[in-house]
């Protein structure tokens, strides 16, 4: 491996004192991906709620956990310092936001609500509260990213000149029902991961065209594919073409976010999104002038490795080990203002201008 890309940052410090976690919501991305992140990394879970009970008591068997709430209420009266991970639809916060703890700490599951308006309702009462809190952005925190944020911030690649995601596969929509009560789908629940790390990478972008679009196979559903275009004058072409319901087969499927720079290049593969539900590895691949490509080891996966990071990051903060909280509020505001341009350009058919200048 050449010398400039080892070592690459890849993973996240776990807290040296870590609070128990309180889950909330028992659905299909906790019992994939929350749990066994915590249980992998040594964060205790000490109680998990939902409105099926059942389904609660189901994970806690399965996980070790201690206790299982039997309503929303008993979950908030915690009398010992804990961490509420709230994994919850995003129509659903409005409801459990304001009635956390004075001064708790909180992760939230993205989208931080239903639109902007409701996030910045959202961040008033979290505010209020003075809650800490932060929004699972984990995508910013899977190992191959945060190695090729490593890089770019050491300007091993130079400067972005092209950035491009391309998704080709098939998502099991059938296991999340709740989508089909969501006037947008594509953006603001699977895209919006790609656009919180261009916008933290390359700033936020002049403007916006995107359009989401529906699929006869899936009539409940607004939106299922979309293409986006990101204006960044005349320096970056930016692009993302999503298509979630590719059913031809694993020969042609396709998941990839390639980036590149004056002095180099960077292929992420996004296997997780290949084979569903079974996904694939993931893969790192990085050049730069005058070397061959060379293939990063990886060390740990987006599943369930960067969900265990982004709560280490939220805990690390309160404790002061951690001076950045990257997916806090204000940060995470700021992502939404940039789906909110989206999905007015897809409903509108129109371009949206996302800042001055």
């Amino acid at each position: 491996m050449r010398s400039e890309f080892s070592p690459l940052r890849q993973s996240w410090p776990m807290p040296a004192a870590p609070k128990p976690i309180i889950v909330i919501g028992a659905g299909g991305v906790v019992r994939e991906a929350h749990l066994p992140a915590y249980r992998k990394w040594g964060l205790e879970v000490a109680g998990i709620y939902d409105l099926d009970i059942e389904r609660s008591r189901d994970l806690a068997g399965k996980f070790e956990i201690a206790t299982v709430f039997d309503d929303l209420r008993s979950v908030l009266r915690s009398e010992k310092p804990v961490v509420f991970d709230i994994a919850l639809p995003p129509q659903a916060l409005a409801e459990v936001l304001p009635q956390l703890p004075h001064g708790a700490v909180a992760l939230i599951q993205k989208p931080f609500g239903t639109d902007l308006e409701d996030a910045n309702r959202l961040a008033e009462v979290l505010a209020k509260r003075n809650v800490t809190a932060a929004v699972n952005f984990q995508m910013r925190f899977t190992p191959s990213m945060v190695a090729l944020s490593d890089a770019l911030g050491r300007g091993l690649l130079g400067t972005v000149v092209e950035l491009e995601v391309r998704v080709a596969s098939r998502n099991p929509w059938e296991d999340w029902p709740f989508m089909r009560q969501l006037d947008h789908i594509e953006i603001p629940l699977h895209s919006i991961h790609y656009l919180d790390w261009i916008r933290a990478e390359l700033g936020m972008p002049e403007g916006v065209y995107a359009k989401s679009v529906r699929h006869p196979d899936y009539p409940e559903l607004s939106d299922t594919r979309t293409s986006m275009v990101l204006d960044y004058g005349d320096a970056v072409r930016c692009c993302l073409s999503l298509n979630h319901t590719y059913k031809w087969g694993p020969e042609h499927e396709a998941a990839s976010l390639r980036i590149e720079g004056t002095k180099g290049a960077a292929i992420v593969g996004l296997g997780y999104l290949l084979n569903l539900p079974q996904g694939a590895p993931e893969s790192l691949r990085m050049i730069t002038e005058g070397g061959d490509w060379e293939t990063i080891e990886l060390e740990g996966a987006r599943m369930p490795d960067s969900f265990a990071a982004v709560m280490a990051n939220l805990q690390r903060y309160v404790s002061g080990e951690d001076a950045e909280l990257p997916t806090g509020i204000p940060s995470s505001l700021e992502t939404m203002k940039l789906v909110d341009a989206c999905l007015r350009s897809s409903d509108s058919g129109l371009a949206v201008v996302t800042r001055d200048g």
